[in-house]
C-alpha cells in the first residue's frame, strides 16, 4: 500500500487504508433483515420533542386544540441554527408539555402531542409543484433542504443545510455516503440501501449539485453487504453518473465513524478539532441522502425514518416509522418482548443510550431499539482498579491515551484532560470492551467532556467579566479624563476672561487718562478769556 494519501494520487476508495485500533465484532444483523420493511400501525398519539437536532431548541408554532395537516411546520428553531419540525400526519394538537425524551443532559423536555385523525391529509405546501432540482441553484437547493427539516440521520443530527453551506478554504471535491453500519444489531441503513439504492444515488446527485464542485461520489458499504453492492451497481447503471463509485470496506468497528471512514477511503486524517470540509470532503449518511431526494423530488419533509427493532423481541425487523411514535408501540408491533428483558437501548449495544421509559418516542436520530437480557449486560459494580495494561490505547481509533484520560478525569485535572484531547474521543466504546478491569471508560469520558465544557463556559464567563471590568475601567478613566479636560477648559476660559477683563480695564484706563490730559488745557484757556 502506497504511503502517499490516495486522495492525492488516486480517486477516493480506489485504494483502502487502515485506521488505528478498532475491533472485530459480531454483527447480529441477520435476525432483523428477514422481513421487508413496512410501516407499523398508526399509534394513538405522536409525541414530538422540540429538540431533535444539534443547535437551538425549537419554538412551537401551534397551540393545543389546533388542527394540523401532514407536513405542516409545527416548530422552528429559536435562531437560524437548528431544523424545522413537521407534522408526521394530520390530526389535533392535544398538548405542549414536558415529557421524557432521549437525552443524557435533559431527560425531560418540551414535546408536542399530536392525536392522528386517520385522514393522513397533506398540507398544501407538500402538494405544490416545485422545479426540477437540476434547474435549481445551490442556494435554492439548500433552502429546500432546510425547509424539509433534514438533519444527519447517522446519529449526529446536525442540520444538513448548515453542513453543506459552510465557506471553506478549498472546494468540496469528494462526497462520501456512509453506508458502513458498523455497530452490532443496527440494520436500518442496510435495509434502506436494499430497498431504495436508486433513490439514494439520486439524493447524492442532488447533494453534489448543492455543493457545486464535487468530482467523486463514493458509496461506502461493509464488505459483508454483497447483495447491497449488487443492488447499487444496478442502480448505478440506471443513474449513469461517472462520478459514482461503490466501495466495500472491511468490517472493523468503528469503521462507520466519519473520521475513520475518511481515513480508510482517502488516507487523509481530519485534523484534531477540525472538519472534513477542510480536506475538501463532505460525509453524509445514506439515510440523509434518501431524505434529500424525498424532499427535492417527492416534496416530503423529514417526518419518518427507518428504525431497527431487534434483540430480545419476538419478531426483530425494521420499520418505516413516523417521528413521535412511542417505543412501546414499536415493541407491540414487533410481537412484544421476550422473557427476562431488563433493558431497552436506543442505538447499539456499544454506543447506545439506555431508555428509562417505554413512553419515550422516536426522534430524527433514533435508529435502533434494542432489547437486552441481563446476561448481555456488563455489571458496572465489578469494576476494578486500572492496571495500566494499555489495551485501551491499542484499540482507540482516535489515537488517544484512555488510561491517562481516565486518571485525569478522576482527579479533576481539567488542564491535563484538555491537553490529552478528550474532545477527539468519538465515544465508540472500544476501550470499554477490552478493559480487563471492566472500567466504564466511555462514561468517564462523557463526564469529563461535561466537566470540560463547564470549565470552558466558566472561563468564557470569567473572560467576559474581565472584559466588562476592563471596559468599565476604561470608561471611567475616559470620563475622568473628559471631566479633567472640561475643568481645565473652564479654568482656561475663566483665566482668559479675567485676562480679557484686565486688558479691557487697562484700555479703559488709558482712554480715561488721554481724556484727562486732553481736557486740562481747555480749562486754562477758558480761565484766560474770562480775565
Amino acid at each position: 500500500m502506497s504511503s502517499v494519501p490516495a486522495s492525492r494520487t488516486h480517486a477516493p476508495g480506489e485504494f483502502l487504508h487502515n485506521f488505528h485500533g478498532g475491533l472485530k465484532l459480531r454483527h447480529y444483523k441477520r435476525m432483523s433483515c428477514l422481513h421487508p420493511v413496512t410501516r407499523p400501525p398508526m399509534p394513538e398519539h405522536l409525541s414530538l420533542a422540540l429538540k431533535q437536532h444539534v443547535g437551538d431548541r425549537s419554538i412551537a408554532l401551534v397551540k393545543p386544540g389546533q388542527q394540523v395537516l401532514k407536513g405542516e411546520v409545527l416548530a422552528r428553531p429559536a435562531s437560524g441554527f437548528g431544523a424545522l419540525l413537521h407534522a408526521p400526519t394530520s390530526g389535533r394538537i392535544a398538548a405542549i408539555d414536558e415529557q421524557p425524551v432521549i437525552s443524557r443532559q435533559h431527560p425531560v423536555d418540551t414535546c408536542i402531542t399530536l392525536i392522528p385523525d386517520d385522514r393522513d391529509e397533506w398540507h398544501s405546501d407538500c402538494q405544490r409543484m416545485i422545479p426540477d432540482w437540476r434547474q435549481m441553484s445551490g442556494e435554492e437547493l439548500l433552502k429546500r433542504i432546510a425547509d424539509a427539516g433534514i438533519v444527519g440521520l447517522g446519529g449526529a443530527v446536525f442540520p444538513t443545510h448548515r453542513k453543506l453551506k459552510g465557506h471553506w478554504a478549498q472546494p468540496i471535491k469528494t462526497l462520501i455516503l456512509n453506508g458502513a453500519e458498523c455497530e452490532p444489531y443496527i440494520s436500518c441503513d442496510e435495509m434502506l440501501m436494499r430497498e431504495h439504492p436508486e433513490q439514494i444515488l439520486l439524493g447524492a446527485q442532488i447533494v453534489a449539485r448543492t455543493l457545486g464542485t464535487v468530482e467523486h461520489i463514493v458509496i461506502a458499504l461493509e464488505d459483508q453487504m454483497g447483495e447491497v453492492e449488487d443492488d447499487f451497481k444496478r442502480a448505478q447503471r440506471i443513474v449513469d453518473d461517472p462520478r459514482i463509485a461503490i466501495c466495500r470496506v472491511r468490517k472493523i468497528y468503528p469503521e462507520g465513524g466519519e473520521r475513520q471512514l475518511i481515513k480508510v477511503l482517502t488516507g487523509l486524517e481530519v485534523p484534531s478539532g477540525g472538519y472534513p470540509q477542510q480536506l475538501g470532503i463532505v460525509c453524509l449518511n445514506v439515510g440523509t441522502a434518501w431524505s434529500v431526494k424525498r424532499a427535492l423530488v417527492d416534496r416530503v419533509p423529514l417526518i419518518e425514518r427507518y428504525v431497527t427493532v431487534t434483540g430480545a423481541v419476538q419478531e426483530p425487523r425494521n420499520w418505516l416509522t413516523l417521528l413521535g411514535t412511542p417505543v412501546r408501540h414499536l415493541i407491540e408491533a414487533s410481537g412484544g418482548l421476550q422473557p427476562q428483558v431488563n433493558r431497552l437501548v436506543m442505538g447499539g449495544p456499544v454506543m447506545g443510550m439506555a431508555i428509562s421509559d417505554d413512553a419515550i418516542s422516536v426522534t430524527k436520530g433514533f435508529n435502533c431499539l434494542l432489547a437486552l437480557r441481563p446476561e448481555q449486560l456488563r455489571d458496572p459494580t465489578h469494576s476494578m482498579p486500572c492496571i495500566n495494561c494499555s489495551e485501551c490505547v491499542r484499540v482507540c481509533p482516535a489515537r488517544l491515551m484512555p488510561q491517562l484520560l481516565y486518571h485525569s478525569i478522576r482527579t479533576g485535572d481539567i488542564r491535563q484532560t484538555s491537553e490529552l484531547a478528550l474532545f477527539d474521543c468519538i465515544e465508540c466504546g472500544c476501550c470499554d470492551l477490552v478493559c480487563p478491569s471492566h472500567i466504564p471508560l466511555t462514561e468517564y469520558f462523557r463526564l469529563g467532556k461535561s466537566q470540560l465544557r463547564s470549565s470552558l463556559r466558566e472561563q468564557q464567563r470569567a473572560s467576559k467579566s474581565e472584559q466588562r471590568h476592563q471596559a468599565r475601567n476604561q470608561r471611567l478613566e475616559a470620563q475622568q479624563a473628559l471631566r479633567a479636560e472640561r475643568r481645565a477648559a473652564r479654568q482656561q476660559a475663566a483665566a482668559d476672561q479675567q485676562q480679557a477683563q484686565q486688558t479691557i480695564a487697562a484700555a479703559l484706563a488709558r482712554v480715561r487718562g488721554k481724556q484727562a490730559r486732553g481736557s486740562a488745557p481747555q480749562a486754562d484757556d477758558s480761565e484766560e478769556s474770562g480775565a
